[in-house]
């Protein structure tokens, strides 16, 4: 766990939070571009960067792109807990390296995660799907597929408030960008580019999770190969868009108070005109289209509990083919994309 004086020092400004934005959109972009486009130093960018990685802000990791695993699909879980079990399950769940985003609701009965669940041979459903209707502690348990996102890993702006890079200055940071300095979940496979993460990618998987920013010759040294390798088989990866590359934030040590679920019911003929709506809305973190009676689940963050109403009553409300919206405030997340979450603060990662 980090100290919690450097969590109470880690106070951001204005470059912070555009080197957080910059990162959001280039992950892997060399601090000296990044430095260019912000008009100060490769240093100054250097230090600020490891002072928030450290203090638990942010983590910059490279996955496995679950949308392209294949046999696998990937769902959004509620679970009902037995009254004073849940921290105890949410932690368990939070190990498993099938599991993300796990948070604890408001009344602090229902958990929240998503999940990727990978066939066997057969064509059977294994894993977290068969196993937690079982558990002692779970009274009840309701998952929904993920069919179709329209919000998430991708590029977001609340990081950044009013301090968001120009226009001109995303130009000039994505330019020319190798595509692995990018963003890359949303890429799609060229032609020809047909790789696959296989079981040997395992620990190159593991090192890209702990640190995403790792140079060639540290995940070398993790893999045992070549940087030569490592080059070729990560460009590979990347190029078929089986690894992506995503920024982590603690966003509650950031003034991001107030996150609640979202469960909206859309008819089946309006869900992609909602869909579209919903993706510009920028205090969504994540939105898909999921099976069960919400269509579309999503996570909203705000400031406080007012900027949660402002935005229920009057974006979410605006949308006259939303016929009802349930709204689960997030007491505590207990893991997001890899990281263990302890106090709001980023912990290590589950590989």
């Amino acid at each position: 766990m980090v100290a919690r004086s450097a969590v109470e020092s880690a106070v951001l400004d204005r470059l912070d939070r555009q080197i957080l934005q910059g990162l959001r959109l280039a992950p892997r972009v060399p601090f000296a571009r990044l430095a260019a486009v912000l008009g100060v130093s490769e240093q100054t960018v250097a230090r600020r960067y490891q002072r928030m990685r450290t203090g638990g802000l942010l983590r910059v990791f490279g996955q496995a792109n679950p949308e392209r695993l294949p046999d696998t699909t990937f769902w959004a879980l509620r679970i009902y807990c037995r009254p004073g079990t849940a921290t105890t399950t949410a932690q368990a769940l939070a190990r498993r390296t099938d599991t993300s985003w796990v948070t604890i609701g408001a009344g602090g009965v229902e958990l929240s995660c998503a999940v990727q669940v990978a066939q066997d041979r057969d064509g059977r459903d294994g894993g977290l799907l068969h196993h937690l209707p079982r558990a002692a502690n779970v009274l009840s348990l309701s998952a929904h597929q993920v069919l179709h996102r329209f919000v998430g890993r991708g590029e977001t702006d609340w990081i950044a408030g009013d301090d968001q890079l120009g226009a001109d200055q995303r130009e000039l940071l994505l330019d020319g960008a190798d595509p692995g300095v990018r963003a890359s979940a949303d890429q799609r496979p060229g032609a020809g580019d047909d790789a696959r993460v296989e079981p040997g990618d395992r620990a190159l998987l593991a090192a890209l999770a702990a640190d995403g920013r790792a140079g060639y010759a540290a995940l070398a040294t993790a893999t045992g190969w070549t940087q030569r390798k490592v080059a070729l088989r990560l460009s590979a990866l990347i190029a078929a868009g089986a690894v992506y590359f995503d920024t982590e934030v603690a966003a509650t040590l950031m003034g991001f108070r107030a996150a609640a679920n979202l469960w909206l019911t859309v008819a089946p003929a309006d869900l992609a005109v909602v869909g579209a709506r919903i993706a510009d809305h920028r205090q969504l973190v994540w939105a898909a289209a999921v099976t069960g009676i919400a269509t579309i689940a999503a996570t909203a963050l705000c400031r406080d509990a007012e900027e949660l109403y402002r935005y229920l009553t009057t974006e979410v409300a605006a949308i006259p083919e939303i016929r009802t919206c349930e709204t689960v405030p997030v007491r505590n997340r207990v893991k997001h994309a890899v990281s263990l979450v302890d106090g709001g603060v980023l912990g290590g990662p589950v590989i």
